[in-house]
């Protein structure tokens, strides 16, 4: 039961139902009760003014008769009044009694309803000058038998009230909350950050009107929650952005804190070593030029340092201009030639006869092919063999054609888990860190960093004989149809 009343609380269309009921079984009850009270007293009105017609009538008919001839009239005026009537004179002597043939008792013993009593004086037309008295009883034989009638059927009309109330509340109910209901359903789906459902109202009334402003606050939060997770996920990514630049930043300093620290320890000591002459030291000449040398490989690791602080924190524009990109690498390969030479390596060049034009930063463009053909020539092994190729065609993640520097040196090969991690800074495959197998690590940095200035891109893979090397540049028209400036850090 109490659950049952939880029930109908949470329920508006149960609450509706009830209402609707309960307002129509008072309604039929309390019409019932009105007609059942009201019947009678109306009922008997309506004889009560009929039977004072039908005697008055019935006066006129006896002052033109005689006692003795009146009995047939009477009697015929008690079977269709259904009355009892009596004639006594100015002594009070009955002189006649008539009663009605329906009457199962005299007038004066029916206890069975409402008798009515008119009595009027009257003469007979032989007798004028005597006044006799008329007293007729109407019986409520009729009405007794309406009211017994009503209350015979009241189950019936109790039953038929509980069903057509239970089934118009039903009805109305559904039809009153079905909307309602709908979109309560949908108010508690958008609770639950449901956007997708929407109100199939198309009503002109308050119910519309609430289901078209419920669709429009829909929309809205749908496109607000859309623009919170777009603007949520844009955060992440700035904060991923921002903590992996921190990382790489501290990994930057750490790094070239060690690459500092080891020639400077190595410097110190023999500094050390010569100054207290103990050992080998006491050869100072030799000394002195490795602690030269040292400072030598400092210095070169000082200004690519330099360089990558430039291109990290210069914020003015770097002069640009449309370059020769097939110029720009034969002067490359010219000025490593004697490198090539001596470390007696075969270099095969192949160049195509259209002008690539490229617009950047010469001294910054140059400085990124350098770095790779240096880098294939400190790894090549002794006698081995670079293939250098500069043409056009088109690169995976760019549109339209590209210029294209493919730099393949032959012998070699990097593992393969160190592929995605040569261009950081710092890094070499080496672990060791050791001068003799490697530079600083800092070369393939620094040509990441100017090629992305230039929305360009480099590749390192593995191939059947050594490791290639691409580099890829978008194209642009001849000179005199670009622009003198772009936003490139100077170099």
């Amino acid at each position: 039961m109490i659950k049952l009343i939880q029930n109908i609380r949470r329920s508006l269309t149960a609450k509706i139902c009830l209402l609707t009921c309960l307002l129509l079984i008072c309604a039929c009850v309390l019409t019932y009760g009105l007609i059942t009270w009201m019947m009678p007293i109306t009922y008997t009105a309506d004889l009560n003014q009929a039977l004072a017609l039908e005697t008055e009538d019935l006066i006129r008919q006896l002052s033109s008769s005689s006692l003795e001839d009146c009995e047939d009239l009477l009697i015929r005026f008690a079977a269709e009044q259904n009355a009892h009537i009596s004639i006594t004179d100015t002594a009070g002597n009955q002189l006649l009694n008539i009663q009605s043939v329906r009457e199962s008792a005299p007038a004066d013993e029916d206890n069975n309803g409402a008798m009515q009593a008119i009595s009027s004086t009257f003469s007979f037309s032989a007798s004028s000058e005597d006044v006799y008295q008329l007293t007729v009883v109407g019986s409520a034989e009729a009405i007794n038998q309406a009211a017994e009638a009503l209350g015979r059927i009241w189950p019936w009309l109790t039953a038929i009230i509980l069903v057509i109330s239970a089934l118009s509340s039903i009805l109305y109910a559904s039809m009153i909350t079905r909307p309602i209901v709908g979109i309560s359903r949908i108010s508690r789906k958008m609770c639950g950050l449901d956007f997708s459902w929407r109100c199939d109202e198309r009503r002109e009334d308050e119910i519309g009107a609430l289901a078209a402003s419920l669709n429009q606050l829909s929309d809205k939060l749908s496109a607000a929650m859309e623009e919170l997770k777009t603007a949520n996920r844009q955060l992440q990514e700035d904060f991923s952005r921002a903590r992996e630049l921190e990382q790489q930043r501290l990994r930057f300093f750490s790094a070239a804190s060690h690459e500092l620290k080891t020639p400077i320890t190595i410097v110190k000591g023999q500094l050390t070593g010569m100054l207290d002459g103990i050992g080998v030291y006491a050869d100072r000449d030799r000394y002195l030029a490795r602690s030269l040398a040292v400072m030598s490989q400092m210095e070169g690791l000082v200004q690519e340092l330099l360089a990558v602080s430039r291109l990290e924190t210069a914020g003015g524009e770097a002069k640009t201009e449309p370059l020769s990109f097939s110029a720009l690498t034969r002067d490359c390969l010219d000025a490593y030639d004697d490198l090539f030479r001596q470390r007696n390596l075969r270099l095969m060049t192949t160049d195509t006869t259209e002008p690539l034009w490229v617009s950047g930063n010469r001294s910054q463009l140059e400085k990124a092919v350098r770095n790779i053909l240096s880098n294939a020539a400190f790894y090549s092994p002794e006698g081995g063999e670079i293939r250098v190729a500069v043409s056009a065609g088109a690169a995976v993640g760019f549109h339209g054609e590209q210029a294209l520097l493919t730099v393949e040196n032959t012998g070699v090969r990097i593992p393969e888990e160190a592929l995605p991690h040569l261009f950081e800074a710092f890094y070499r495959a080496d672990t060791s860190r050791n001068r003799q197998s490697g530079g600083s690590g800092l070369g393939l940095y620094l040509v990441k960093m100017i090629l992305d200035r230039h929305k360009g891109s480099c590749q390192i893979a593995n191939t059947g004989e050594g490791v290639m090397v691409q580099i890829q540049l978008p194209l642009c028209s001849a000179p005199g149809a670009l622009p003198q400036h772009s936003k490139i850090p100077p170099s």
